[in-house]
């Protein structure tokens, strides 16, 4: 299978899981509702028992909201609420709440009933969840479409009413759709609400009763994500090291904004509302915690790599002691350049970013194609740099470099690649209908489709380096210039530097002679002549060199000692 289909077929299955996610989800949970539902004493209601004009049907309403009160005593009630998105909130205290208005959409699971109550009683409250439709039917000889109310759901609770200001608690079942609600007390028919309700995820109970229970939550929801996903990003990394020679070389800064950017931009598209990111915060948590990883094996380990300069001396005309003319170099330009000695041998320029580093993860490279020619490579120490090249001056630029990098391409519509656009027509298609249908977030689509059509279409692309190195002879050169320059620095004019270079090699001549006669020098000797001076040829101070010079300088022209020098015999 080729990499286009692969990616085209991923984007397909992502889509897929996505939209079968949350319609799964929703099955379950509505199952496990009904489920709840049956066992909190709710009796399923025909849909004929309950008309659709009584349950749409509100107690009479005072000028605060939610308040009831009877025509015949001085007996009120009122319902009060704690919005879901809340996470802080106190939901049931004696003090706080908010009164519910006709017709607004409960998230938490429960509402509640306050009063004031001289003595405490008992109360039945009857509940009905109920959805509006729609249905046709015959009335003579036409048919009409008629709403009612379906999915009606009839449930009672039994509740105290103590003494004073109760705040009562009035349980409903969980509901992942939105149901409509009818709720009144038994033989109180003024006490009258309409309302909706859809269970939001920070309703949910956690079920953590001992410390067991929550090391097991721990290890669940945070140290099996973290290991697994470690791992997991640990071996990416070692390959991404491995090829590209060394991350992206971001900073830690901008690495934290990028990070927190991306995670708040992934929870936007995930999670429908900050209810269901707090309850989905451990994954989050989880995930940020392994892009930390990530980010720190990237930008703490590097493969070969070190940062080279390149130096580009400009000559310019210049006149010698001599009169002769001569060149000098008073002007320099330096580039550096970052190079990564692959284990082929291989020698390749990098920059830093992400999309080439990513470029070369995936084996794209810049290789300089003449590095077996750079023979002017220099070590530094103690430098910032790891290496000195020197370039040609007459070299139009210092380095040519094209950073290697992507393209988008697409491949050709024929009869080969049609199984390819298929799939990709496949995705766009359940993409669309997940979004038509709400099975999921039109922004999770997007992205997914997005994801998938950019690995099908990105293709990494190889630079190139070139670099027009000095020839190798002037780094000797330039070395022996350096120690020369230390024998004769207090020369004024180029023939006294040459008298004093031919002074230090008869100096040096003449300390190799005596060393060697020395050697030479045996037992036989010193028992037949202890005491007898053998003549040298190098018996002579050092004071007599310029005599020496000027005779071996007249006698230029003639043969050589053994040593090497012109003597005074030859």
């Amino acid at each position: 299978m080729t990499r286009t289909s692969t990616a085209s077929l991923a984007a397909l299955l992502l889509v897929g899981l996505l939209i079968a996610a949350p319609i799964v989800a929703t099955v379950a949970v509505d199952g496990a509702a009904a489920t709840a539902a049956a066992n909190q004493s709710a009796s399923p209601s025909s849909d004929s028992e309950f008309t659709l004009s009584e349950l749409k049907r509100d107690g009479a309403h005072q000028q605060v909201d939610s308040v009831r009160m009877a025509n015949t005593d001085d007996l009120m009630y009122w319902l009060v609420y704690w919005p879901a998105n809340d996470v802080f909130a106190n939901p049931g205290g004696d003090q706080g709440g908010q009164y519910l208005p006709a017709n607004h959409s409960v998230g938490r699971n429960t509402v509640y009933l306050r009063t004031w109550a001289f003595d405490s009683r008992e109360e039945t409250v009857h509940m009905v969840f109920w959805n509006e439709k729609t249905r046709t039917v015959e009335r003579g000889n036409t048919t009409v479409v008629e709403p009612y109310a379906a999915n009606v759901n009839h449930v009672e609770r039994e509740v105290t009413v103590d003494r004073g200001r109760p705040t009562v608690a009035i349980d409903m079942p969980n509901h992942q759709s939105q149901k409509r609600v009818t709720m009144w007390i038994e033989d109180k028919d003024w006490a009258r609400w309409t309302f909706r309700h859809k269970s939001l995820a920070t309703t949910q109970a956690v079920n953590i009763d001992s410390a067991g229970d929550y090391l097991a939550s721990v290890i669940s929801d945070f140290l099996v994500w973290i290991i697994v996903g470690g791992f997991l990003v640990g071996w990416i990394c070692k390959i991404w090291i491995d090829r590209a020679g060394e991350g992206p070389g971001y900073s830690l800064t901008a690495w934290f904004l990028g990070l927190s950017f991306a995670t708040g931009l992934g929870s936007l598209m995930f999670y429908e509302s900050v209810a269901s990111l707090v309850v989905n915060a451990h994954i989050v948590l989880s995930a940020y915690v392994v892009g930390v990883i990530a980010i720190i094996m990237l930008e703490m380990r590097s493969n070969g790599v070190s940062k080279a300069m390149l130096l580009q001396p400009k000559l310019s005309y210049a006149e010698s002691p001599t009169g002769d003319e001569a060149w000098d170099m008073l002007d320099a330009e330096l580039e550096e350049a970052r190079i990564v000695r692959g284990t082929d041998g291989t020698v390749s320029v990098i920059t830093r970013g992400f999309l080439p580093s990513l470029a070369r993860a995936f084996g794209a490279t810049a290789r300089l194609y003449n590095a077996e020619k750079l023979r002017t490579r220099v070590n530094l120490q103690n430098s910032k740099w790891d290496e000195l090249f020197v370039v040609d001056p007459e070299a139009d630029e210092i380095l040519h470099y094209e950073p290697e990098g992507w393209e988008l391409t697409t491949s050709p519509l024929d009869r080969e690649h049609a199984p390819t656009y298929g799939a990709i027509a496949l995705a766009f298609v359940v993409g669309g209908l997940g979004i038509h249908f709400g099975g999921v977030s039109p922004w999770l689509v997007i992205g997914a489709l997005g994801a998938g059509l950019l690995t099908w279409a990105a293709e990494p692309v190889s630079g190139e380096a070139y670099v027009e190195p000095a020839p190798v002879h002037i780094r000797t050169a330039v070395a022996t210039m350096f120690q020369l320059t230390e024998d004769v620095d207090d020369a004024k004019t180029l023939d006294q530097a040459k008298e004093q270079v031919d002074k230090l090699r008869v100096r040096r001549q003449q300390e190799v002679e005596r060393e060697v006669e020395k050697h030479d020098r045996t037992l036989v000797e010193e028992a037949l002549d202890p005491d007898a001076e053998i003549p040298s040829t190098i018996g002579s101070d050092d004071g007599d060199d310029d005599e020496v010079l000027d005779r071996r300088r007249e006698n230029a022209e003639g043969a050589t000692s053994e040593g090497g020098v012109p003597s005074d015999d030859d």
